[in-house]
């Protein structure tokens, strides 16, 4: 293409004004011409800018700056965004009209849909892996969390509740979110959040001079979906394992001590399904440092102690799993032994089981048919995939047990001080869909 041709030395297929350059729009509804072309300049135009949020009638397209912009979530925009598209709409008028794409726009709409309109609303949001999914989703939350408090509502929020909530995410990625080639802190999983709303009727509210209800977050819900297994057992090189492995094993021996003395002077390298990484760093804070965040968010739960042990003790029979070594038996090539006998001397008494179970699970398989059970024994291939397949196991349980903690200590329907004043609670659903590869 000789941009010569061209007005202004633009390229073809962008939308130009008279003089040849790029028109940028806010809503790409108002392009005159909309294609992909079109669409992708718009969009690096606003990017080039610092502007991450472009919309598309009622979608927010966003672009990961993959940096915080902390002037676009202050507390005066978070009350801004509320104020015009929940307080104060004007009827008959397009409120967004004068307001910049915004995040907060979508969490607005979906706070007002819920309070004005009566209906539960559904967020979707979706793009690859490290556009920024994960993070949107947290701004939602906080941003739908806080607006309760703004306009005219006085039905305030619980601070306890709302703190379970928020602090959910931290626990979620810690264990469901892993470093990848493409994003340090990518879910390996999808996770649909149901935010659960005390309605005030609209009746009564308008009885009582207010135009938008009271809206109080009472509660929340999670449903997860298609765990990445199979990283449990194996990652590429430069991807890691799940999150919590690294913050427990960079934590103190004193602290290993305290939930099995295996750890106590182990690291990375001494654990096969983990083994060493560059990073030690997510989004700036080290592995550490997140362990604390991770322990903290727990005890909100009220997983301490035994329940605190237990739960990490179960992580280190997976890691130990992995150091597992499987050799044919000298007498029968069709079989297998385990000869890493200080490896399972360390994993029995964790699990609480003799070793001589331990080994006869892992190296023969119980058949039964109808009436019939009989032992067949694995080869070393078929063990080593059995002992993978425990360990997976091991760990999907352990998520959704997790999973089903942060509901029990957050779902309205046990935690809400009025739940008994409630006939239904009013929905609000983000859908985080896991992110995609595409290295094309």
């Amino acid at each position: 293409v000789n941009l010569s041709d061209s007005p202004a030395s633009s390229l073809p297929l962008q939308n130009v004004d008279e003089k040849g350059v790029l028109r940028e729009v806010q809503d790409m509804v108002d392009l005159p011409f909309l294609h992909e072309p079109a669409i992708l300049y718009n969009l690096r135009s606003r990017h080039g800018k610092g502007i991450p949020y472009t919309r598309t009638g009622d979608i927010v397209i966003a672009v990961n700056p993959y940096q915080w912009l902390t002037e676009l979530y202050t507390e005066d925009v978070r009350e801004m965004y509320a104020s015009k598209l929940i307080w104060n709409v004007l009827k008959g008028e397009d409120s967004r009209k004068d307001l910049e794409p915004h995040v907060y726009e979508t969490s607005s709409m979906a706070f007002r849909g819920l309070a004005v309109e009566g209906k539960s609303q559904s967020v979707l949001v979706s793009g690859e892996s490290g556009a920024g999914k994960t993070e949107t989703v947290k701004i939602l939350m906080g941003h739908l969390a806080s607006v309760q408090g703004s306009g005219d509502a006085t039905g305030g929020m619980s601070s306890a509740v709302v703190k379970r909530v928020l602090d959910s995410n931290p626990l979620l990625e810690a264990f469901g979110n892993a470093k990848t080639v493409r994003n340090d802190n990518s879910s390996r999983f999808g996770k649909y959040i149901q935010l659960q709303f005390d309605v005030e009727d609209a009746d009564i509210a308008a009885y009582s001079g207010r135009s938008v209800p009271n809206c109080v977050l009472a509660g929340s819900k999670c449903a997860t979906y298609l765990l990445e297994k199979s990283r449990v057992v194996s990652h590429e090189g430069e991807e890691r394992n799940y999150h919590i492995f690294y913050q427990m094993l960079s934590s103190s021996d004193e602290i290993k001590a305290g939930i099995w003395e295996g750890l106590k002077g182990k690291g990375l390298s001494d654990f096969k399904y983990v083994g060493e990484s560059e990073t030690n760093k997510i989004e700036g804070k080290g592995d550490d440092e997140r362990f604390k965040i991770t322990v903290d968010a727990l005890a909100i739960l009220g997983v301490t102690g035994d329940k605190y042990r237990t739960l990490f003790r179960a992580l280190s029979i997976v890691l130990q799993l992995g150091n597992l070594v499987f050799d044919e038996d000298p007498n029968n090539e069709e079989t297998s032994i385990i000869t890493s006998t200080d490896e399972m001397e360390l994993l029995a008494p964790l699990m609480g089981v003799p070793a001589e179970a331990v080994t006869k699970a892992l190296t023969i398989r119980t058949v039964k048919a109808r009436h019939d059970q009989y032992e067949k024994p694995l080869n070393v291939v078929q063990a080593k995939e059995s002992c993978d397949a425990f360990a997976k196991e091991i760990y999907s349980q352990v998520f959704d047990w997790l999973v089903g903690t942060i509901n029990g200590a957050t779902c309205a329907e046990h935690n809400y001080e009025h739940k008994n004043d409630v006939h239904k609670f009013g929905l609000i659903g983000l859908l985080d869909i896991f992110g995609f590869e595409c290295f094309l």
